[in-house]
């Protein structure tokens, strides 16, 4: 995912130049119980709240501490 400089946040899922979607091909393949809480993240970090961002260099990791320990990996684009 992406995330564009305007607050609040704008986030768009990477997609690769051959077409295909990592996110969304992992995102997908979810148990139902995790993807509404991977949902429930993005929907955070759409609306400003970074409170479980940790910048790492260039890019930030959104951490879930459920299940297996969930990881969202973001980077913000200017434009």
């Amino acid at each position: 995912m992406l995330l564009s400089e305007a607050m609040p946040f704008r986030v768009v899922e990477y997609v690769r130049e051959d077409g295909s979607n990592p996110y969304r091909r992992w995102f997908d393949g979810l148990h139902p119980q995790a993807a509404t809480k991977v949902a429930a993240a993005r929907a955070r970090l759409e609306a400003g709240n970074t409170s479980n961002v940790k910048r790492i260099g260039a890019i930030a990791e959104y951490r879930l501490d459920w299940g297996p320990g969930y990881r969202i990996y973001l980077a913000k684009t200017r434009s």
